[in-house]
């Protein structure tokens, strides 16, 4: 039989990485934002309904429509329904001070292939700068719709199926993205819920020709619910050859990356004025023992160019190769990198904490500080059993010889911090460490991620009935209580056992309620108090 998009196996080496905390769920009064954050529109234009296709393909929005004023239109609306397929293309280029805001209209806009369909994509933005994708519900600046306001007023326990925008894919293919955005920069994306992607659930790219290559910057991604990926939740950025567009500017924060197959988070070519801060990257590479390819199985992973970048106040929980795996990797004419990594948590993995690789020299430097790693336990030999146990946190490459400083983070667990140096103190060759603490690191508790309490982060991932990625693809045998993930829906066996669908089993899987995802760090913590995560209010 073969794999299962949205499987999970439970056996793995588990330990406690995050806990729920005891909550009613409900609305926080003092989470809610004003309304009124776009003003109240003036010029608005509707577009056609998915009628009896279940399409809007509008490939070039300005050549259909040329009765509308693209330069001042202030709303452009997507009217409820469910469609199977939306291209909006050639969206204008608008101004920092005047952007076009596309919501949803008259309820909830919902992107949805129809079973056994057999089309490229599923939804598709691309052209113009300055534009707005939201589903906020804010009735003054006329965006959104009362019953989908997604997770105002810190509703995020009962956000699911609740945003303007949703994009379900029901992994109908592994090439679709829940959202593909192309040849088009200085954008914001917020408020949009995105599941069951057969690939990334957000892809962002601009495409080069020849040697020209055109602007990825001035991102804007926030607020954003992204669950349930066979890869990754966020695909930024060309890994193709240089020249790549880079992304400057980059601003990305407050979003949920939960149960991704592969990495939360998969970033290229980020640049200066990149700042990534307050998100959870959660429950990533549920699908190492059977993923599209060997080693897609970090938490998450970025490569940054050159300029101040800085990573903060952000949860990165849950992988089987490192939590973060990182590389510099300059293209001619970028400028020095400074890179920062702040106030974050980092916890439960197989294998390694931190890979710095790639080729970084004189002029760039490196700052990780209060950091704090937690459930380091080696257990990646189940997959790769050639593999052994790093004994380090962070692992350094060769080439990356630039200034790295290592102060006041905390770590727990027999590891060292670095090859070379034992203790929270002491250098070796580009590497200062100062005030590093090796102790107990508390875990971080969300305010309720919906799964059985006290469930170890790791013990959750994406059954399949056979590791593929191991020597001679063995079958993967649960144990009685393993907790898994089957087509985006929630399982626990019964009893042990092999081979057996958890959907077409009853007897053998129990299927339990979805997880709510309420990833807002616990209030009353030591990490609440650090203002690390989802917060309430948020930052």
């Amino acid at each position: 039989m073969t794999r299962s998009l949205f499987a999970v196996a439970v056996f793995t080496l588990a330990t406690a990485g995050c806990q729920d905390a005891p909550s009613d769920g409900g609305t926080n009064a003092s989470a809610c934002e004003a309304f009124g954050r776009f003003g109240p529109p003036t010029k608005t234009f509707t577009l056609p309904g998915p009628g009896t296709s279940g399409e809007l393909y509008v490939p070039d929005v300005q050549t259909r429509f040329k009765e509308v004023d693209w330069s001042t239109l202030d709303r452009l609306y997507v009217p409820a329904g469910t469609y199977k397929l939306i291209n909006l293309g050639n969206l204008p280029q608008r101004s920092a001070d005047r952007p076009l805001v596309i919501t949803n209209t008259g309820g909830q806009v919902v992107i949805r292939p129809p079973a056994g369909s057999t089309q490229g994509y599923i939804w598709s933005l691309s052209g113009g700068a300055n534009w707005v994708l939201t589903g906020r519900y804010d009735p003054v600046s006329g965006t959104g719709h009362a019953d989908f306001p997604g997770h105002r007023c810190g509703a995020y326990a009962t956000s699911r199926a609740r945003y303007g925008f949703l994009s379900d894919d029901m992994f109908l293919s592994d090439g679709h993205m829940g959202l593909g955005i192309g040849g088009a920069h200085q954008f914001e994306v917020e408020f949009v819920e995105i599941t069951r992607a057969g690939f990334a659930g957000l892809r962002i790219n601009q495409a080069k020709s020849g040697d020209t290559v055109p602007p990825l910057d001035g991102l804007r991604l926030h607020d954003l619910y992204i669950h349930d990926t066979a890869s990754e939740a966020l695909y930024l950025g060309s890994t193709q050859g240089a020249p790549t567009p880079l992304v400057s500017g980059l601003k990305l924060y407050n979003n949920r990356f939960v149960r991704t197959g592969t990495e939360a988070l998969q970033s290229q070519n980020l640049g200066d004025g990149t700042e990534v801060h307050h998100n959870v990257f959660a429950f990533g590479a549920l699908d190492w023992r059977a993923a599209f390819q060997a080693y897609q199985d970090n938490n998450s992973q970025a490569q940054v160019r050159g300029g101040h970048i800085h990573f903060h106040h952000n949860v990165f929980l849950g992988g089987a190769a490192a939590l973060l795996n990182f590389f510099a990797g300059a293209e001619t004419g970028d400028a020095p990198l400074d890179v920062r990594f702040t106030d974050n948590y980092f916890a439960d993995t197989l294998n390694l904490g931190i890979y710095m690789g790639g080729t970084s020299g004189a002029g760039s430097s490196y700052l990780w500080e209060r950091n704090a790693f937690r459930g380091l336990d080696f257990g990646y030999t189940a997959v790769y059993p050639s593999s052994t146990d790093p004994g380090v946190v962070f692992r350094l490459a060769s080439a990356v010889t630039s200034p790295t400083a290592l102060k006041d983070n905390r770590w727990e667990g027999s590891r060292k911090l670095v090859s070379g140096i034992t203790g929270g103190s002491g250098s070796v060759g580009n590497v200062t460490a100062t005030g590093n603490v090796n102790g107990p690191v508390a875990a971080l508790r969300f305010i309720a991620t919906g799964l059985p309490e006290g469930t170890p982060t790791r013990r959750l991932e994406m059954w399949t009935d056979r590791a593929t990625l191991a020597t001679g693809s063995p079958e993967v045998a649960y144990p009685a209580g393993a907790l898994v993930m089957h087509d985006a829906e929630l399982y626990r066996a019964r009893s042990a056992n092999t081979n057996k669908v958890p959907s077409e089993n009853p007897t053998i899987w129990e299927h339990l309620p979805l997880p709510v995802d309420d990833l807002r760090t616990a209030t009353g913590t030591e990490w609440a108090e650090q203002g690390v995560g989802l917060l309430v209010p948020a930052p």
